[in-house]
């Protein structure tokens, strides 16, 4: 489940950065890809793709079908039951820190720079967003992040093709730091927005674990609309198990939470009021897994904090 927001997203960030067609670095080898390589963040079908203007993205290689989705949900009951039957304290009794390995990726001509000041203001953001401190409906959600380390990297091939399967995986398989409770992620020039890995699939390959965003997403960056560092607060998200708010669409379980109102499709900017199911309550246009614009995201809710918090104790702690 990932995301690709809008194409129009990237327009500012298009006109003030150049593209970078240059010869490849050398890299390690890729390994074979698995089936579990990071999900991709994009729109609903009939709005733009959240990608750069210029480029062309296909369907995201690892969207989760409602089947796929009903699959999961049962394998991780009977994980965390298994847990439970062999006595594991499965519960979260304090605030969870997570270390963070931020990687810096830039090419050759020294694009694609994130500063340290960037970074720091990345996770000061990230701790506000899922510490509830955006709005006085928004759920603290007991985790928090620390820097534990900044690992740059020139190397164009990993800068400029971080979205193919082979690209991520020589990417990830050379960097990758720490085991399932760090969180890396790598800046880079993506196509998207950002991707993510869920945590059911770190068993599965151990080295792609992590999150990608777009360098001009960070805080300070130049992508107009999306420049305030919360796409790496909804990717981490998505790392820590949360589904898309419109996942499943007006389907009674959606995304799987009780408290987000149930979503038809994403959100393109902060369109009061918008309302695309039946059931009771407006699209949750301010939840930071929706689609909208950094400047409209200030909340996760209760249920998401608790399904959050059982992920973790399921597959990461």
């Amino acid at each position: 489940m990932s995301v690709r927001r809008n194409a129009a997203v990237l327009a500012a960030f298009a006109l003030s950065a150049s593209v970078f067609v240059l010869p490849a670095a050398s890299v390690v080898a890729a390994p074979s890809q698995s089936d579990v390589s990071g999900v991709l963040c994009e729109t609903d079908e009939g709005s733009a793709a959240r990608v750069k203007p210029g480029t062309e993205a296909g369907h995201e290689r690892n969207e989760l079908s409602q089947q796929e989705v009903v699959a999961s949900e049962k394998k991780a009951k009977a994980k965390l039951a298994a847990k439970q039957a062999a006595g594991e304290d499965v519960s979260i009794q304090a605030v969870v820190t997570i270390p963070v390995v931020f990687h810096v990726v830039t090419s050759t001509t020294g694009a694609g720079n994130v500063t340290d000041s960037q970074i720091s203001q990345q996770i000061t953001e990230m701790n506000q967003d899922f510490a509830g401190g955006e709005s006085s409906q928004a759920s603290n959600t007991e985790f928090q992040f620390t820097l534990q380390q900044t690992r740059r990297w020139t190397n164009n091939s990993w800068f400029n093709d971080p979205d193919s399967a082979s690209g991520e995986a020589a990417l990830k398989t050379a960097t990758h730091t720490g085991g399932k409770g760090t969180l890396n992620i790598w800046s880079t020039n993506t196509s998207y927005l950002g991707y993510a890995t869920f945590p059911e699939w770190y068993a599965g390959d151990p080295q792609l674990d992590g999150v990608v965003i777009q360098y001009g997403s960070v805080p300070g960056g130049a992508i107009t609309n999306f420049n305030l560092g919360k796409t790496a607060t909804h990717e981490t998200g998505h790392w820590l198990g949360l589904y898309h708010t419109f996942q499943g669409a007006c389907s009674t379980s959606n995304d799987q939470v009780s408290d987000t109102p149930a979503e038809r499709t994403s959100t393109d900017g902060c369109p009061a009021g918008k309302n695309t199911c039946p059931a009771a309550g407006v699209d949750p246009i301010h939840n930071y897994m929706d689609y909208s614009y950094d400047t409209c995201y200030n909340q996760f809710t209760p249920g998401q904090k608790a399904r959050m918090q059982t992920q973790w104790a399921t597959y990461r702690a």
